[in-house]
């Protein structure tokens, strides 16, 4: 094959070796057979110059790896050609080139369209090469004979084609271009037409599915709010908060904040601030209001010392927590629990009155503001 054909042949394989996954072809077996045109040529050794045509055939087996490459071999007869001249002293040269052998291919493909494609073939050709002739007398006896021939010679082969796809992908129609690149062969090339069968299991499309009529959701169905505050009672775990107060999902009030006092030096629970935790508890207890996160926080008046004070203020706030965990609730990490003596006074501690406000425990939510 000459350069120039080798250059066109790669420039026609470089965008099919390339191809993606774009065509559909399903994995699996194929069959195919063809026939065609050969052209075979051949300068031989005793002067004899073969160029001619002939019908040649073939068939093959091929296996689709993968949508866009697949590997097939087969076997192709591309015929044979003879030539004879008589020399200016009389005599007649006699030639004849045979070609036949196994060729395999790898086959990669591009689709064109819905039902085309086109693909490409590389790889190479093993047979018999027959190259033989005699030189004959005007009387007809055979003056010498030579042979070129070559038994199982390799070859690369280059090619490519497209193809029409019918019968649900089963069936193609294939027009190629082969080119066996011999030794002994100044050109050996091969343009057919091919029909293949490919096996493969039928897919039914899938029925297209009406598109549905848009659903519209039904307004919610009033619900029972014994105390109004937009939580419906089957949700409802505070059920007595107050109405229009700000509450989380499950109806608990976010803004909660309970005061309790204590007497003078003292960090010891009165029975009314007991009545007050027990209500308290009471929800706290409830496995549903596990979220709930708070503090409790502890203070004093300003008499006596700084240091003191932040000691009772610690004892008071842990008292109040102390209590709630024997009725039942678990304050876990969700309670922080601390003692600030003398800060954040709600009341001036130049009355007796200001100070005993001021010496209190103050329960309170934190986690609304998340």
């Amino acid at each position: 094959m000459t350069i120039e054909k080798k250059l066109a042949l790669a420039a026609f394989l470089a965008p099919v070796l390339l191809a993606g996954a774009a065509y559909a072809a399903e994995p699996g077996f194929y069959l195919g057979a063809g026939a065609g045109r050969s052209t075979l040529k051949a300068d031989l050794d005793n002067g004899t110059e073969i160029d001619k045509d002939d019908t040649g055939y073939k068939a093959f087996l091929g296996y689709q790896f993968v949508p866009w490459l697949g590997l097939e071999g087969g076997y192709v007869e591309l015929g044979s050609a003879d030539s004879d001249r008589t020399l200016p002293n009389g005599n007649r040269i006699d030639g004849r080139l045979d070609v036949g052998g196994w060729e395999g291919y790898l086959v990669p493909s591009l689709p064109i369209g819905d039902h085309f494609e086109i693909f490409g073939k590389i790889g190479g050709f093993n047979g018999d090469i027959t190259a033989d002739g005699k030189i004959r007398a005007p009387d007809g006896s055979t003056l010498s004979k030579y042979d070129q021939s070559s038994d199982n010679e390799s070859m690369w082969a280059y090619g490519g084609g497209v193809a029409w796809n019918f019968g649900k992908g089963h069936w193609s129609l294939r027009a190629e271009y082969l080119d066996y690149d011999a030794d002994n062969v100044d050109d050996l090339y091969m343009v057919s037409g091919s029909l293949v069968y490919r096996f493969f299991s039928d897919r039914t499309p899938a029925p297209a599915v009406a598109a549905a009529a848009p659903v519209v959701a039904a307004p919610p169905a009033a619900c029972s709010d014994a105390d109004n505050d937009g939580v419906c009672d089957t949700d409802d775990q505070c059920p007595n908060t107050p109405a229009g107060a700000r509450v989380d999902a499950i109806g608990c009030g976010c803004d909660y904040s309970m005061q309790l006092e204590f007497a003078f030096d003292s960090a010891k629970l009165s029975a009314s601030d007991m009545e007050q935790l027990d209500e308290l508890a009471s929800i706290l207890a409830n496995p549903k209001v596990s979220s709930i996160e708070g503090a409790v926080d502890g203070y004093t008046d300003s008499v006596g010392a700084e240091s003191y004070n932040l000691g009772l203020s610690q004892r008071r706030a842990e008292a109040v927590a102390n209590y709630l965990q024997s009725k039942g609730v678990n304050l876990g990490g969700r309670f922080s629990v601390h003692g600030y003596g003398e800060a954040d006074p709600v009341a001036s501690n130049d009355t007796a009155e200001g100070r005993a406000q001021n010496r209190r425990v103050v329960v309170r939510r934190t986690d609304c503001g998340k």
